[in-house]
This record gives structure tokens, sequence and C-alpha cells, in this order.
């Protein structure tokens, strides 16, 4: 190991961590994609500990591997936190190299890698590498690449905004979706925003995690450019699925790059959607605040 590298920390798995893995591994279709299941959620799940203990906020509800299709077609072990998805790794016993599956070589804070004890009693943090240092065609990474977990924490306190202008280009991350893919077969609102040739529309999954229960709402974004100095934006709300009406009390907010409440909404009991429009300068930071039983999801946006 990196000799700068501090001493592995030791977190225990527990009957929470081991019940939703069987719970995950059972659904595969066959063995060796339950085993994969079984300790990419122990691993996901420890992480998810790790960090609670630190008072450093993740959603497992919003990640890809709590996701039942999304883990079954894909190797991932992710973490969702406030700016962005952090992926976990792990070693069985004796090993020093672990490979990094294609699907989760981009979009990524970075690479948190564990050491897995033979009994799956508990687990070693072993260290941390940014998501900078992972290239679409790196394979694999060594125990001696990793860096001291201390640098995690510099990753998460970096805010990632998600660059509305790069849209106009088609680029786009992986979890904003086309909205007749995300809101296939559902009864939608125009977002009233005047039409262009220019105008992009995307939509993505939010999801809380409240006393032990998931709650999911759509967030559809539409962006225009009216000019050099102007670009018009429209946000819709629209429930998770399973869910005809918005969860009573849901909250959003605009909030500029100061912080400041720009303007706000909240659900009733009959709504089945929510919309707000606003203008912007190009360049502009903004976020997107929407806060369900006193727990807040932040998302921030540069236009």
């Amino acid at each position: 190991m990196n000799p700068t590298q501090s001493k592995p920390i030791t977190i225990l798995l527990d009957n929470n961590a081991h019940r939703y893995a069987q719970q995950f591994a059972k659904e595969q279709s066959n063995p060796i994609k339950g085993k994969q299941v079984y300790l990419n959620t122990l691993t996901v799940y420890s992480i998810h500990t790790y960090l609670k203990c630190l008072n450093i906020n993740s959603n497992l509800a919003n990640s890809d591997c709590w996701q039942t299709g999304l883990r079954a077609m894909f190797n991932v072990a992710d973490i969702t936190l406030s700016n962005g998805k952090l992926e976990c790794l792990w070693l069985l016993p004796g090993e020093e190299t672990t490979t990094i599956p294609l699907e989760i070589r981009e979009d990524r804070l970075g690479y948190i890698v564990v050491q897995l004890e033979a009994e799956l009693k508990q687990i070693e943090l072993l260290g941390f590498i940014s998501g900078d240092n992972i290239k679409f065609d790196t394979e694999t990474i060594n125990i001696s690449q990793l860096q001291p977990l201390e640098t995690l924490f510099d990753v998460i306190a970096t805010p990632k905004k998600t660059p509305l202008n790069q849209w106009l280009n088609n680029i786009f991350t992986s979890d904003w979706q086309p909205v007749e893919t995300i809101l296939a077969g559902r009864i939608t609102r125009s977002l009233t925003t005047a039409n262009s040739t220019t105008a992009i529309t995307r939509g993505k999954t939010i999801a809380w995690q409240i006393n032990s229960l998931e709650q999911e709402i759509i967030l559809v974004i539409k962006m225009m450019p009216q000019s050099d100095k102007t670009v018009d934006l429209c946000l819709q709300l629209y429930p998770g699925e399973g869910n005809n009406n918005l969860h009573a009390g849901l909250s959003v907010s605009i909030l500029d790059a100061a912080n400041q409440t720009c303007m706000s909404a909240q659900a009733k009991d009959t709504d089945d959607w929510m919309q707000l429009e606003f203008s912007c300068q190009p360049k502009e930071e903004f976020k997107v605040e929407m806060n369900l039983e006193g727990v807040s999801i932040v998302e921030q946006f540069l236009a």
C-alpha cells in the first residue's frame, strides 16, 4: 500500500446491510449476478453508514444501485451525495486491484475503495481516488493509487452544478433524461415558456428516504436562450411513479447565487403538478431547493 495512506477505517456490517443485500441479490437472474449485487450492496450501505457518522447526507433512494432495473442491468455501486455520485468499489481478501466497470467511468465525483472481510462481518475503508483521475479507458485501480480518505471531503465540499448551456450542444449527464422517457405514458402539462427550436427539456428523478420509506418526484426543466443576455426557464414537478398527486407540503424554491429565495411554491393535497417560471442571465448560477417533511434536496445549475 502507498506509504502515505492513512490507516484503514473498519466498519461493521449490521443486519440492515445484509438484509438489503439478500433482498437485492434474490432479484437477480443468476448466482453470479446475485453475488455481484450482494457485495455491491454491502459496500454501498457501509459507506452510507460511514458518511452518516460524519453527518454527511447521502441518499440511498436516489442512487442507481437502489433502483431495481438499474442494478439488474448494470454493475453499479453508487451513492448519491448533495453534489453528485460517489462510486463504491470492493476488494476481496488478498486482492490489490479492483476493476472499474465501463458504465461508471464517467459522471462520478470519485471512487472509494473498501476491503471485504472473508466472513462479511466488516469492511475496511482503504482510500479514495477522484473522478478527475479516472478516464474512459481506465480499467482498474490498484490500492497503491489510492489517496487518503481526507481527500474525499474536499471533493464532497465542492458543489456540482448542472451546466444548462451544455444542453444546447446535446451534452447531458445520465441522470437527466428526455421527458418522453422519464414521463412515458403519463399526463403532463405544457411547459409554458415560449416555443423555440433552441429550447431543450430534460427531467430527472428526485428521491427522499424518510422513515425507511422512499418518496419520489420528477423534476422537469425547460431552458431556452432568448438573447445573449436572457435565458428563460420553466420548472415543473410531477409525482413519482405509482402516485397520482404530489406529496402534500412538498415545497420548491428558486435561490440565487447568494442563497436568497427568489420564488417558491408548495403542493396541496390535490396537486398533481407544480410549475415555476423565471429568467436569468447566461452563466448565472441558481439553485432549486425541494423540501419534503423537513428534508431538503438541492440541485445546483449554471445557466
